[in-house]
Order: structure tokens, then sequence, then C-alpha cells
């Protein structure tokens, strides 16, 4: 190992070292930092939305299509957004954006980000009501774009569910006076594409895709967090890490020893590594010939299994 190689796994210990002293600092505290309250805190920032809407538009054309249209860098909070009055406890996140080429006129766009951590049929009256308070009653007379954000354990599929149910048919394609589109973080993204955001945002996506299962979440986050302490070693990335951990700690609580880093293929790794690639690193190095009846063994979901084959088969082919 040369001298430049101890430096670096010297630093890799000093980062599982801070991480854990942050787990210490809220294991014990009560935590209310529940799904909404995570949300807002994770994306209210307007580039970390910026880059959860450009996630998501690589699987989704009609999305892509939208950002077509707007200056994405213009990206702002508006000045509602913030829970009112008269929806109080409302995880809303509202943005504006310009339009490309916008003209004299200065065209914009409204945006509302509804979050959501399990299934629930009024999704959509709930945000006309705030379409109406935030817009409409402001005399706010421009295209508005609604954003379902999803991280719930079961899928869903709320763009499925007709307006008008009970009603002949013909009623059934009447629409609101917004666009919507669902995305889904916690069964959609992909863990390849979570490599490609920022730090921050990664720590921010791996917590709302893991917070169901704590194995999942241990290996996931951890690697997210030593990532974000290598990159951006900030007040700010420490306190991300920090809001996080309460997050996941409100799920589970007394679980502080199952996230901590202390195992050493966890200090080892020097890079961000998925779920599924922990668990086929893993097998490599114990030598094992089949790498997919060590996921099996282990009770890996399908889709993680499907991953492993897919590596299995660009390992085969290099």
């Amino acid at each position: 190992m040369t001298e430049n190689e101890n430096f670096v796994e010297s630093d890799i210990r000093d980062i599982a070292h801070e991480f854990n002293v942050i787990v210490d600092s809220v294991k014990d505290d009560k935590s209310d930092f529940i799904h909404d309250r995570y949300f807002r805190f994770a994306f209210a920032e307007p580039k970390r939305m910026a880059e959860l809407l450009t996630l998501f538009s690589r699987h989704n054309p009609t999305l892509k299509a939208f950002l077509d249209t707007i200056d994405l860098g213009s990206l702002r909070g508006a000045r509602e957004n913030h829970s009112t009055a008269k929806h109080a406890g409302s995880a809303d996140l509202v943005f504006e954006a310009n339009i490309k080429d916008g003209g004299v006129a200065g065209l914009y766009v409204g945006i509302i980000a509804e979050h959501k951590s399990k299934k629930d049929t009024e999704v959509m009256t709930q945000i006309s009501e705030y379409y109406h308070h935030l817009f409409l009653e402001r005399k706010k007379d421009v295209p508005v774009m609604a954003f379902i954000v999803y991280n719930g354990e079961e899928g869903w599929d709320p763009l499925s569910e007709k307006r008008f149910p009970g009603y002949p048919e013909f009623y059934n394609d009447i629409g609101y006076p917004f666009k919507v589109e669902y995305l889904d973080v916690g069964h959609a993204i992909d863990d390849v594409d979570l490599k490609g955001v920022s730090p921050i945002t990664l720590v921010a996506l791996t917590a709302m895709k893991y917070i169901w299962d704590v194995e999942k979440f241990s290996i996931s986050f951890r690697e997210a967090a030593a990532y974000l302490l290598k990159k951006q070693n900030t007040a700010e990335g420490r306190d991300f890490i920090k809001q996080s951990l309460s997050y996941f700690f409100w799920k589970w609580p007394y679980k502080s020893e199952a996230i901590k880093m202390d195992r050493p293929e966890i200090i080892a790794n020097k890079g961000y590594e998925t779920f599924g690639e922990h668990f086929f690193n893993a097998g490599e190095a114990k030598g094992e010939s089949n790498a997919i009846s060590v996921f099996e063994k282990l009770g890996a979901s399908p889709e993680m299994i499907a991953e492993a084959k897919a590596m299995l088969a660009a390992l085969a082919n290099k």
C-alpha cells in the first residue's frame, strides 16, 4: 500500500468516525421529522428540486417535454412556498420558473409539489384546492404543473384513477386546470441514476427511497453519507446528514447501532455503493462462485436479483 493509499484509508476512517458522532448526537432525541417534513426540508431548495425533476425526466417523456420549455436555472420558491393557515400542515412546495425565450411578457409557469407517503384517493382534490388558493385567488392566470412526489411502501398509480368513475364514459376525460405528473421515489428511481446527482440530493433520495427497510436504508444511507462527507464536508452537509438521521430514527427508533459505520467493508469503500452492488461485492469478496445464490440467501428482492444478473452479464461481456 502506497503512502497516498494510507492517507486515503485514514481519511475514510475519519469520515466513518465523524458519521458515528453525528449518529450519537441524534439517536436519543425524540424526532418528529416525519415524511412530509423531511421532503420539505430536502427539496425546498430550488437546485435540489431541479435535480429531482431532471432525474425523473430521464425516464418520463412528458416531464422531459415540460423541462424543455422552461429555464430550469430560473426555478425559484414562490412567495406562497409555506404552509398557510388555510392549509395548515401542508407539505406542498410551490415554485415558479421562466419560460424559455419568454419575451417581453416574461412568461412563467407555476409548480406545485405535493408529497405523499401513502395512497391517498383525495390527492387530486387537494391539489385542486391548492391550485385555487395559490393561483386563482391571487389572480395569477398562469399554467400550472403539479407533481405528486411519493415514497410510500406500496406501489401506487394515482394518474390511472378516473375523475368521475361513477359517470357515463363521456365524462371520464374531463380533466383538471393543471397538468399532473407522478414521481415515485421509492419504486421508479434506479440506483444507478442516483449516482449522477449531487451528494446532498443523493443523501435525500437514498433516505426517502429506503426508509421502509432498515437493512437497505442502513447500507445505502451510510454509503451516501460517507460520499457526502468526502465530497462536501461542510456545516450544511453535516446538518443534512443529521436531519436525515432524525428522519430515520423517527421511523426506526432504537436502531442507532444498525446505522453506524462499524464494519470493515463500509469503512474500506471509497465511493457510493448501491444496495445491490453491496451484496454483489460482498459475494465476490467471499469467493462465492454464484453471486446470485448469495443474493437469494440474503433475501434480496427480485429487483435486486435482476440488478445483480445484469451486472454479471456486463462483467461477462468485458
